[in-house]
């Protein structure tokens, strides 16, 4: 690539800053360097940076690193590359008016590679853009030429290496596709081409290797190392966490942990991780706090933060199996609801109604704890029932939550619509269970909160049955939301004219099912 206006004048820039006279500010200096007016969008907010990537691709941004109390740019940029919005190709340049040591490692933490600090020379921003699109034309060169090998060999790899050598994102980019392609060899012999540069990509190869051959200590005290002259090194550290649970140093853990928590508080892998930690350190108060911590910052961009809450959930769930006092277990319920109160006011309506469904299900699971069954059977029903019309729109992790409730309830036709569905959102077939017993009468004891066993009793027009017992049996049927098929039926049966059959309870041929 050459320098010079030519550099700029066909890409697309995105300018990201919560003040729209810097924003302009910026426009007009990128303008100045030959950039088109025409090519150059400036939003002001995180929702509409995120509307502006999904309908435009941007060769070049330009993110300021606060853009509010709840979310920095850094967030921002991970939550659009997890959610695919923003290319591998597209060069981020972070800018902040703080240039303290916190805020500078922790920008450069992962995706991002550039920083300015503002007010923004005109000179320097011309060479960090350049710096910077040129780097990501190197890396997308890089990626091609990975993606024609069906094997890399070291040969191939020592290639790349020297032909962009003074290039740490390159080597950081062939470290980690030996890693993901497991081709642990070719690492291990490549590793010693990279002395000369120190990053986090070769460190954590370093320590992943030293652990793969057994030699965990080893691999804690080359993070260790590299975490004490980094101390904000996500990456390295989310590594050294792991290693420190595995060597059940938890205190050494939830240090770090906490740490890379609070400097990305919207993270669900990092939130997890945390709260599994200081769970096991029993450390409940804490627990709450970053349950809060998470809510009050969750993006509604993040496709894992119902999984992540489900998660946080169930390590509350195993403080509460502990819990003999009423008023230790309403603290509990107390604790809960508020966490679900703020994580509602992040996200938007549809996934508001997934939060109100797992919130239900959240509810069945506890009263389970508490030995009450038929109301969790009936919280159970309500969470499913927010999916009644659109089943393919239930959650992946709220199906596979229900899915071993519904057979401990003997909802086996649910379950098995259920599992139809798993298999066809996740793609991956589902092994069948046979109902072990057919014996309606054994099954009706066994299951008495079925809705599925008491739909089949009004079906079974041989069954001897008083008229209180039905009667307590359609009283109980109307106090639980039936999937539509049974509610149709239900009603007919109520009128007198009605199937002696019981209909599947859904129509899933009908559905659309991705």
């Amino acid at each position: 690539m050459t320098a010079g206006k030519i550099e700029v004048d066909n890409i697309s820039i995105l300018v990201i800053d919560d003040c729209s006279t810097s924003a302009t500010l910026i426009k007009h200096q990128l303008v100045s360097l030959g950039a088109k007016l025409a090519n150059i969008t400036c939003v002001n907010s995180a929702q509409e940076a995120l509307n502006a990537v999904k309908t435009r691709f941007y060769s070049f941004i330009v993110m300021d690193y606060h853009l509010s109390t709840k979310l920095t740019g850094l967030d921002l940029i991970n939550l659009m590359s997890r959610a695919k919005l923003i290319s591998d190709t597209t060069a981020v340049l972070m800018i902040s008016g703080d240039a303290t040591q916190e805020t500078v490692l922790t920008a450069l933490s992962g995706r991002v590679r550039h920083l300015l600090t503002k007010p923004l020379q005109t000179k320097a921003l011309k060479n960090k853009m350049l710096a910077a699109l040129q780097e990501q034309h190197n890396l997308t060169e890089v990626r091609q030429s990975l993606g024609k090998c069906s094997a890399l060999t070291l040969a191939e790899v020592a290639r790349l290496h020297k032909k962009y050598a003074t290039s740490v994102c390159v080597e950081s980019l062939l470290i980690d596709t030996l890693v993901e392609t497991q081709q642990f060899d070719v690492l291990e012999n490549f590793l010693p081409f990279c002395n000369d540069k120190e990053h986090a990509s070769r460190i954590c190869a370093e320590a992943f290797l030293l652990h793969k051959q057994g030699k965990i200590r080893e691999a804690v005290d080359v993070l260790a190392n590299y975490v004490t002259h980094n101390p904000l090194c996500l990456r390295a550290i989310d590594n050294l966490v792991g290693l420190y649970e595995t060597l059940g140093q938890h205190n050494n853990a939830s240090i770090l942990a906490n740490r890379a928590f609070e400097l990305t508080t919207s993270s669900s892998a990092r939130m997890v991780t945390v709260s599994r930690i200081v769970s096991k350190l029993g450390q409940i108060e804490r627990l709450y706090e970053v349950g809060y911590l998470y809510a009050s910052n969750v993006s509604s961009t993040d496709t894992l933060w119902l999984s992540a809450m489900n998660s946080y959930v169930d390590l509350i769930s195993e403080h509460f199996k502990t819990l003999s006092s009423a008023n230790e277990k309403k603290k509990v319920l107390i604790k809960l609801n508020e966490f679900c109160l703020l994580a509602e006011k992040q996200l938007n309506r549809n996934q508001q109604v997934d939060l109100a469904a797992f919130k239900q299900m959240m509810q069945c699971k506890l009263l389970l704890l508490e030995a009450r069954p038929e109301y969790a059977h009936r919280k159970l029903m309500k969470s499913l029932s927010y999916y009644y019309a659109t089943p393919n729109k239930t959650p992946l992790p709220l199906l596979k939550q229900a899915i071993p409730l519904m057979d401990f309830f003997g909802e086996f036709a649910i379950k098995q619509s259920l599992l139809a569905l798993l298999a066809a959102k996740s793609g991956v077939p589902m092994k069948q269970c046979a109902q072990g017993d057919n014996d309606d009468k054994r099954l009706r004891d066994r299951y008495p909160f079925s809705t599925e066993m008491r739909l089949k009793k009004l079906s079974d027009n041989s069954i001897d049955a008083t008229d209180i017992i039905l009667d307590e049996s359609i009283e109980f049927l109307s106090q639980r939301p039936l999937p539509p098929n049974w509610s149709n039926w239900l009603k007919d049966y109520l009128s007198g004219s009605y199937s002696s059959q019981l209909p599947t309870p859904f129509n899933l041929q009908a559905t659309q099912w991705r």
